[in-house]
């Protein structure tokens, strides 16, 4: 049963750390896009490339958030499962 605890734990935590991350990624997106749209104004080929440099980097930043994510639910779910055998065997 409790095999089955920690990996819930592990992906309920993600799940709910993960919108958080992802903003901040989305924020980066969109700022990215506009400096795109100022600096290339009249070709609308080069806006587009740039912006797809964007969308790349929206891309990587959302993997990162999300493993960084995971990792700390990870850590977290270890330190409640060795304090609940803690108090389990004491």
């Amino acid at each position: 049963m409790l095999r089955f605890i920690a990996p819930l734990t592990i992906a309920l935590l993600a799940s709910f750390l993960a919108p958080l991350a992802q903003a901040d990624c989305a924020d980066e997106q969109t700022w990215c896009e506009t400096k795109c749209e100022v600096k290339h104004m009249t070709d609308d080929a080069a806006v587009t490339g740039c912006k797809s440099k964007c969308v790349a980097a929206r891309a990587a930043c959302s993997t990162k958030a999300g493993a960084e994510t995971a990792w700390d639910a990870t850590k977290k779910a270890a330190q409640d499962t060795k304090s609940f055998f803690k108090g389990l065997t004491e």
